[in-house]
């Protein structure tokens, strides 16, 4: 049976064609399926068939739901500060990060560099040796004038060294005695105190001006010997240099000898 859609035999009415003519098969709209009427053509791509396993099934629990908080964000590294929050207290007091330098243990303070000890050293030995050398050469200079042997010219050099020991000692015991600075500490910035950080008692910087600088004092004393003066002389010079060397190797308080027997040390100043 044709139907009006379908090309017309051009033979007689009422005549039927011959086998095989009309469209070829498939031709046409294909049957329609689930009982919707097709509209505009074929159904889309994927119509009628089976959905995806699980498909429609309930959400498993918890689906939906806000995140737990920090979830998706990379791990905080071990020590690194948290966004807005204040560094811990002595956070950036190592070196290289622009605080003050850290407190050894044992310490009262903070320790100074051994060239800043060296350079404090050098400010007092200069303002000193200006002036024990001025009265020192006047007075050396009229007992050699006077002398007439190889004694006198010993006397006269002894001369300077003792008063020069007696102007760096006493200077060096009445300026730690009144805030444990001398003029070179005064610059450097470093003070000196006990161990406990408590001010040294007089006893103590006494014996400390006695054996740093009052072995220039004893060696100007003992110079008035033309050879045993010469050799201990040079076995209280060797004494000063162990005495600096202390300052280098002792770690991390950095005392010398003089300090290690009197029980101070030289902190930064506050």
């Amino acid at each position: 049976m044709t139907s009006p859609s379908d090309p017309q035999y051009p033979g007689q009415p009422g005549q039927q064609p011959p086998p095989g003519y009309g469209p070829p098969p498939g031709y046409g709209p294909p049957p329609q399926q689930g009982g919707y009427p097709q509209q505009g053509g074929y159904p889309p791509p994927g119509y009628g068939q089976q959905p995806p396993p699980g498909y429609g099934q309930q959400a498993p629990p918890g689906y939906g739901q806000a995140p737990p908080q920090g979830y998706g964000q990379p791990p905080q590294e071990y020590g690194q500060q948290q966004p807005g929050a204040y560094p811990p207290p002595g956070y950036g007091q190592q070196a290289g990060y622009g605080g003050p330098a850290p407190i050894p243990p044992g310490a009262p303070g903070v320790i100074p560099e051994w060239w800043e000890r060296l350079v404090a050293r050098i400010i007092d030995g200069a303002i000193l040796g200006i002036i024990g050398g001025v009265i020192g050469s006047i007075l050396s200079g009229i007992i050699i004038s006077t002398a007439t042997s190889a004694t006198g010219i010993f006397a006269g050099v002894s001369v300077i060294y003792v008063v020069l020991g007696l102007l760096y000692g006493g200077y060096d015991f009445f300026m730690h005695s009144r805030n444990g600075q001398t003029v070179g500490k005064i610059v450097m910035k470093t003070r000196l105190v006990m161990a406990d950080g408590s001010k040294p008692d007089p006893a103590t910087l006494a014996k400390r001006a006695l054996l740093y600088p009052g072995w220039i004092l004893v060696a100007g004393i003992v110079l008035f010997i033309p050879v045993l003066g010469s050799i201990v002389l040079f076995a209280l010079a060797i004494f000063s240099l162990v005495d600096a060397i202390f300052v280098l190797t002792d770690q991390p308080l950095r005392r010398a000898l003089h300090d290690k027997w009197t029980n101070t040390i030289v902190i930064k100043a506050q």
